[in-house]
């Protein structure tokens, strides 16, 4: 399975798990991505367009903003889109889903995790590059230096490289291959405090901020940590590297730490 591949199934399967009638990704004003069908498509475009203008210059980053409501077949359905944390191109997601119930912060947060992963991959029908590097970790970092605050100034990311999960997505199908994906995220989701946040960097790449976390504590906390899925233990490889303001503040020291694990 090409990589291409295996994100765009990947984001398909983030826009199923958070039951999405249609979704969309939106690269400026075209759309690079689309799963779902409706019978209203062309009025949806329409509708979107109509507001693009005023999207790019007042919508707040990761702030879902409904855009109105419709019925089709007899069920009734909003339509939400959200602009994600991007350089000089505008990132949209659109996702079209019953009335209820709402997605949560933290559906929306997987959610624009995927489509970053599948843009920085530089998926779309040409095949272009759509995002640089920088652009999936300048938002990261940003959301880092917030968390130095008060007496917190240093702490730890946790990298956890995964095996390759791509040869049982064949034979198990769709419905179990959603399971093992859902799984190690929800693994990560449990290990991950309140004041910390994880992120996906590609495919296989995970890492975890832990502000005020020590190498010790991190090493304790993580070592014997294990992602269990079905009959599977999935294997992995960790790295814990300190982080600080000084390491945030130099662009050569925090690009490493990516570069070197993407």
């Amino acid at each position: 399975m090409q990589m291409t591949d295996y994100h765009s199934r990947r984001l398909g399967i983030s826009f199923a798990s958070v039951g999405a009638h249609l979704g969309w990704v939106y690269l400026s004003s075209e759309i690079v991505y689309e799963f779902g069908q409706s019978e209203k498509e062309e009025w949806l475009k329409e509708l979107v367009s109509s507001q693009f203008a005023d999207l790019v210059q007042h919508l707040e980053a990761l702030d879902p903003k409904t855009l109105g409501t419709f019925s089709e077949r007899e069920r009734d359905f909003k339509i939400n889109i959200m602009r994600l944390p991007e350089g000089e191109v505008p990132v949209f997601v659109l996702v079209v889903q019953e009335v209820e119930p709402e997605l949560s912060e933290r559906n929306w947060e997987d959610l624009s995790n995927q489509v970053l992963t599948f843009c920085a991959t530089g998926i779309s029908l040409r095949e272009k590059n759509i995002l640089d590097f920088h652009t999936i970790t300048d938002p990261i970092r940003k959301k880092m230096e917030r968390a130095f605050s008060g007496d917190v100034h240093s702490g730890v990311i946790a990298f956890f490289h995964l095996q390759d999960l791509s040869p049982f997505f064949k034979p198990l199908g769709v419905v179990k291959s959603r399971e093992i994906l859902r799984e190690v995220t929800a693994t990560l989701h449990k290990e991950t405090k309140e004041n910390e946040f994880n992120f996906q960097l590609n495919p296989r790449s995970y890492f975890l901020f832990c502000p005020g976390e020590t190498l010790d504590g991190a090493n304790h906390r993580f070592g014997s940590l294990y992602f269990p899925s079905k009959h599977l233990i999935l294997d992995y490889k960790l790295k814990i590297f300190p982080i600080d303001r000084e390491i945030l503040a130099d662009d050569s020291k925090f690009s490493s730490i990516f570069i070197e694990n993407f």
